[in-house]
């Protein structure tokens, strides 16, 4: 299939920023489409979505009454549909497209809803919403709602291996939608993403079956960024970070015990997660099988469920120590069923409250306010913030906690720090929308987000960018950092705590795509390793939790 003669005329009239390899991707998706299904892996902020839209427009040029799928993996996959529809009007494409739907559901008979698919040339919908359409209209009005299908785009497709990466079967949706797929239904897929990762891609091509094909451009990088990591230095969190590593040594050596002396540190951690403890308490009869390990008896069983309560508190706790407010980490460490755990660390842990700082007023930085428990992240940052601001730049803060993220933007409202607003998952799309656009005309200064604030936005106006968490996930750091290209990167780091060793690969990272030698790792002992994969992986869950 070839573009239409006519095709970049008819886009002249539309408000996109054209850019040549968008067009050309289009171009390319056309010719690969009749081999198969295509990973687009190109990096954030390309218009992979724009990209996604002037196919379906290329596509039904050729063929008027092709219909289209555009759903998303992301845990924010209902916001992601949302503004592909958005766009989709935005640009004009609504008449050239047909009827746009996203099926909520909400108030909608089934029939309704049967007709309405059947009436729709492009339907954006979350992967859950159109996975639970499909079996409920064909097992109760025996309608398939995805025969004829000419193309299913999956968005943000590096989050279809979120179960399968952490040794979960691979989401009960996507599998759905693939196995239809395998009866004869072979409409291709076009998933979107931008890993960098090597053994991602592989692992998405693997998922997608064996007819698809890669479309990779990963050296589009139009804009320098440059990167600055901030080491900060407080002797308490040190403290209780190295004391809190050490408590998790028993846990898991109780695990080995009765399990299995070789598993690692992370595969016990894996395990945690994978609803163990549930699997333990409903064992009766011993010895009993679990997944593929074997419980001898009664007194195994206790002492394993001790173990992963405790290995799961230890986790938790420093992952709030870490990366979210000092108030939320002694609230979880005093619990009464957490006191016992936590009560060596309990005494330490008040220097959190005692230690004072000082904070400058915005107009007046001379002027302090003494505040206790503020994270040495919040008053790192706002120190950046009021440097920059003051040379008239727009800054983008970036954390994965809500009350973090909150606190931080009372704080700065409380310091004098003008036009300062916060969007989160729980922002409403109008708002949102609202925010955004004032940041674009320079009205907002400073622009706070969580993950499902921040999804899916071209943030070029910004000139600096502030990470007060490391995500685990690269491809997330390189999805910020790419959203917002061309500017000041800051990522701040505790000293001498786990978080160090997660900005390594990070820092790889940015070192190849500056091509230079990467830097060396050096000798490490094999607990260090471990200790850092257990964070990764604890991450890695939270993060495909949600904010």
């Amino acid at each position: 299939m070839d573009l239409s003669p006519d095709f970049e005329d008819q886009l002249e009239g539309l408000t996109i920023e054209q850019r040549d390899y968008q067009i050309n991707a289009v171009s390319e998706i056309l010719e690969k489409l009749s081999e198969g299904s295509i990973l687009l892996n190109y990096p954030y902020g390309t218009g992979k979505t724009i990209i996604a839209l002037l196919s379906f427009f290329a596509i039904r040029q050729n063929n008027p009454n092709a219909k289209f799928l555009f759903t998303s993996a992301r845990e924010a996959a209902g916001l992601r549909c949302r503004q592909a529809l958005e766009m989709g009007k935005k640009f004009g494409f609504i008449d050239k497209l047909g009827y746009f739907y996203d099926p909520t559901g909400k108030g909608i008979s089934l029939r309704q809803k049967s007709k309405m698919y059947a009436a729709s040339t492009a339907i954006f919908a979350p992967i859950t919403s159109l996975m639970n359409d499909y079996y409920e209209i064909i097992t109760k009005l025996k309608i398939n709602i995805l025969e004829n299908i000419t193309m299913c785009v999956i968005d943000e497709a590096t989050d279809v291996l979120a179960r399968d990466m952490s040794g979960f079967r691979l989401s009960k949706y996507f599998e759905g939608l693939f196995k239809f797929r395998e009866k004869g239904f072979a409409f291709p897929i076009l998933a979107m993403s931008g890993t960098r990762d090597g053994q991602r891609a592989k692992a998405m091509l693997r998922l997608l079956g064996k007819d698809t094909t890669m479309m990779q451009r990963l050296d589009l990088s139009p804009y320098e960024t440059v990167t600055k990591i901030h080491k900060i230095r407080r002797e308490d969190y040190i403290k209780i970070d190295q004391q809190i590593s050490a408590q998790i040594t028993k846990p898991i050596e109780i695990i080995q015990k009765n399990l299995d002396a070789n598993l690692s540190r992370l595969e016990i951690i894996k395990l945690s997660y994978s609803g163990i403890l549930e699997r333990l308490e409903s064992l009766n009869n011993f010895p009993a099988k679990l997944n593929k390990y074997q419980v001898k008896d009664a007194e195994a069983k206790i002492e394993l469920i001790l173990a992963f309560r405790r290995l799961f508190k230890l986790s938790h706790a420093r992952l709030l120590l870490l990366e979210s407010t000092p108030g939320e980490f002694l609230k979880y460490i005093e619990l009464d069923e957490n006191k016992d755990i936590f009560r060596s660390i309990h005494e330490p842990s008040k220097e959190l409250i005692t230690y004072r700082v000082d904070l400058p007023r915005y107009e007046n930085p001379e002027e302090k306010v003494t505040r206790a428990l503020v994270h040495p992240k919040i008053y790192t940052a706002i120190d950046i913030i009021h440097e920059h601001l003051f040379r008239g730049a727009k800054v983008l803060l970036f954390t994965r906690y809500l009350a973090l993220g909150s606190y931080l933007n009372r704080l700065l409202d409380n310091l004098g720090f003008p036009e300062v607003k916060y969007l989160s998952g729980q922002t409403t799309e109008d708002m949102r929308r609202i925010v955004l656009k004032n940041f674009d005309e320079g009205n907002v200064n400073v622009l706070i987000f969580t993950p499902l604030g921040g999804r899916g936005l071209n943030l070029e106006a910004a000139d600096v960018v502030i990470h007060l968490d490391i995500t685990t996930n690269i491809d997330d750091m390189i999805q910020r950092r790419e959203r917002a290209r061309g500017c000041i990167e800051y990522v701040l780091v505790l000293e001498e705590t786990s978080e160090e060793g997660k900005i390594k690969d990070y820092q790889k990272l940015i070192d190849k795509d500056k091509g230079e030698e990467e830097v060396g790792e050096g000798e490490e002992n094999q607990e260090t390793e471990e200790e850092e994969e257990e964070s990764k992986f604890v991450q890695s869950l939270k993060q495909h939790n949600g904010d």
